[in-house]
């Protein structure tokens, strides 16, 4: 098996296996035929990326490359692996140790490293690990064509030649120095909008989901003028294991029933919110006080709200779209753009946010999933805001022909969509190589002081549906000040903190709590999953994404509105369906792969008055996707569907439901993903029964063999 492209929307990602406990004698070969990452492909990987940056020319033998991870690795020999392939490259490994993805990130900005590797899975289950890539000096993560540059050399190395090879590197542990960077980063007022008066009156459980949040978010959340509960900060618990945001993706609210007896019974944040909620009741319902939440995933860079509703005895969950659009609304307020400022968002949002957002007078644009396009599009445009000024500040001819041919090279790159990091930032550093060459011209320097104390960005607010949120940033790179850009969980929690409190219309009436749920009028979302997929059955070429696309169209044969197919070159694979009503946007279908998890989604977005036909599209395809893409190979596919025969008959337990066939698997997360997932199994105390949809699905289809 090969392939051109092993990572998915951010880096890569999956199940992890000892090498040892595999069938297959090399890494490369335990990823292609076994999906299974082992520490022999981390090593491989860091090798691999390290090798093309000295190859290329971009980096210089010892230069830095920095490294951390969140908790999930509790051998240790999946980071250590990840640090050898640093150091047999030539790169020296300053290794961080547990941090969140943006203090890490920010560090290798801070010291000038060449790069940063993340080793997390994120919002993935706590059985699978990963590698998030930062490029040096612009901070982008790595796109498709970079993607496919270092999976050519992953395929390509011999790793029997990578296993004898010395380690000619050093390695430096930089834990604390970088951990006092990230603590001194949210303490800068020009990174966060949190007064004292925003956090009067507020009671925060705060949600690190066993994560990478874990040792320090009790010290970056040393606040007097609240009450502030820390839950979920033990590793030994287990990354996203009924704590984070993975389980509330999706949720509006969750009442108290769903909290104490039904689906979220467990959650200790939610129970948190609910008792504290409850106790304080009258308070809530008399004056401005709050009972929130600030849930992040496993390693740092996502985000939601939680809010107890005292009228209605319930959680409210403020997901990444209402979170952006209330931060927008605060920068509105408090920022005067010379253009109208940019809200970016992606694919997966509600239609209805981006509506709101030009109403409210931003320019929008959206991007296919991943916050890589969000960095994307932040760094462009603060590069065109510096262009904009070194073109007016600085009259050399030879540097606006230096200015011309890069612009000309960025443009032609989003024109193609063939994006690459790589190149984009060597772009970027030949224009400020020369300006620091040339310092001593009295015109450049103030040029150059200028653009470091200040950006004329028009980027605003850039979200993803899941909670990862951008903003401006500012940190110490070298010797001044930059701005930068990345998403980071706890920036986004105080942020929205502090513009609800700007912004909310009145004290604490059934009114604010409404508002706060639906800040616009929110539209119609719908995310329908499928699990344990071979998903190359929807690449390009493939005959049953061929029947799904008649299927998709056949369902949107709606009167009085143009229907069409839209490529997203960013993302060939996604099948995306536009509907148009009167030239405007009315509804979006789109089927994707997920880049991060073993499942493809069915996404659904439209105006509200268009939600009845959204339902029963969902109903007509989704069943389709269940019967179709599934990958009868996959062991935990495989026992889903003993799980369905085993209860085509008659209800039962959970341990009526074991059998030794599973225990090679996470039963749990089995469980957890065909009930609260995909619906297939429901559950009535503690006896588990089939729903019509599991039913379906004990009808195979022969398509996936």
């Amino acid at each position: 098996m090969t392939t051109d492209r092993v990572q998915g929307t951010d880096g890569i990602r999956g199940p992890v296996c000892f090498a040892e406990d595999c069938c297959s004698s090399d890494p490369i070969s335990a990823l292609l035929s076994e999906g299974v990452l082992t520490e022999e492909f981390f090593e491989l990987y860091t090798f691999a990326y390290c090798q093309e940056l000295l190859e290329s020319g971009f980096a210089c033998e010892l230069d830095l490359a920095v490294i951390g991870w969140d908790p999930r690795d509790f051998s240790g020999r999946f980071n250590e692996a990840a640090v050898r392939g640093i150091r047999k490259a030539g790169l020296t490994a300053v290794v961080v140790e547990i941090l969140p993805t943006p203090a890490i990130s920010l560090y290798q900005l801070h010291v000038g490293a060449a790069c940063a590797f993340v080793l997390t899975a994120s919002h993935n289950p706590a059985d699978q690990n990963g590698i998030k890539i930062f490029l040096g000096h612009s901070n982008l993560k790595l796109f498709p064509e970079d993607d496919k540059r270092l999976t050519e050399r992953c395929l390509h190395l011999n790793y029997e030649d990578l296993r004898s090879a010395p380690l000619t590197a050093k390695l430096r542990n930089e834990h604390v120095a970088a951990r006092k960077v990230f603590l001194d980063f949210m303490s800068d007022p020009d990174n966060h909008w949190l007064t004292d008066d925003a956090l009067a009156g507020t009671t925060i459980i705060v949600d690190a989901a066993n994560g990478a949040f874990s040792p320090l978010i009790k010290d970056l959340l040393n606040y007097d003028a609240c009450d502030i509960v820390f839950t979920n900060c033990d590793p030994s618990g287990g990354v996203n294991v009924r704590s984070g945001v993975a389980d509330l993706e999706g949720v509006a609210y969750i009442s108290a029933d769903d909290i104490e007896n039904g689906l979220f019974s467990g959650y200790e944040t939610l129970q948190q919110i609910l008792t504290r909620g409850r106790e304080q009741i009258e308070k809530l319902r008399n004056n401005s006080d709050l009972v929130l939440g600030f849930v992040f995933d496993g390693d740092g860079d996502r985000c939601f709200l939680l809010s107890y509703d005292p009228y209605e005895d319930r959680v409210l969950v403020l997901d990444g779209d209402v979170l952006a659009f209330m931060q927008a609304k605060f920068l509105q307020q408090n920022h005067k753009w010379k253009h109208a400022p940019l809200f970016v968002n992606t694919v997966e949002s509600d239609l209805e946010v981006g509506r709101a957002a030009q109403q409210a007078g931003f320019e929008t644009m959206q991007f296919t999933v991943g916050d890589k396009w969000i960095l994307w599009q932040a760094c462009f445009n603060d590069w065109q805001s510096k262009q904009e000024y070194y073109l007016q500040k600085i009259d050399v001819p030879e540097f606006n022909i230096l200015l011309k041919k890069a612009s000309e090279s960025l443009h032609l790159m989003v024109k193609s969509s063939k994006y690459d990091a790589l190149s984009s930032t060597r772009i970027f550093l030949t224009v400020e190589k020369w300006v620091r060459e040339n310092e001593g011209n009295e015109l450049v320097k103030s040029a150059f002081a200028h653009t470091c104390r200040q950006s004329n960005n028009i980027f605003a607010v850039g979200s993803e549906v899941s909670g990862h949120l951008i903003t401006l940033a500012k940190t110490r790179y070298g010797n001044v000040n930059r701005s930068v850009f990345c998403g980071n969980g706890l920036k986004c929690a105080v942020n929205s903190l502090a513009a609800i409190q700007i912004l909310r219309p009145t004290n604490n009436t059934p009114d604010f709590f409404e508002w706060l749920e639906n800040p616009f009028p929110s539209g119609f979302q719908r995310s329908l999953p499928v699990y344990y997929v071979d998903k190359s059955l929807l690449c390009e070429g493939s005959k049953l994404r061929d029947e799904l696309e008649k299927l998709l169209l056949l369902n949107a044969n709606w009167p009085g509105v143009e229907v069409k197919i839209e490529k997203r070159r960013e993302e060939p694979e996604m099948l995306l369906l536009r509907v148009l009503e009167k030239g405007l946007p009315a509804a979006a279908v789109f089927v994707r792969n997920s880049g991060t998890e073993d499942k493809l989604l069915l996404y659904l977005r439209g105006r509200m008055e268009f939600a009845e036909r959204l339902n029963e599209f969902a109903d007509n395809v989704y069943r389709f996707l269940l019967l179709s893409f599934k990958n009868k190979n996959n062991a935990m596919a495989q026992a889903e569907q003993s799980i369905l025969l085993c209860l085509s008959d008659e209800a039962k337990r959970t341990k009526e439901l074991c059998g030794k066939e599973f225990d090679t698997i996470p039963f749990e997360r089995l469980l957890h993903e065909m009930h609260s997932c995909q619906k297939l199994i429901q559950k009535e105390g503690d006896m588990w029964s089939i729903t019509e949809t599991g039913r379906a699905c004990l009808i195979y289809s022969e398509r996936s063999e």
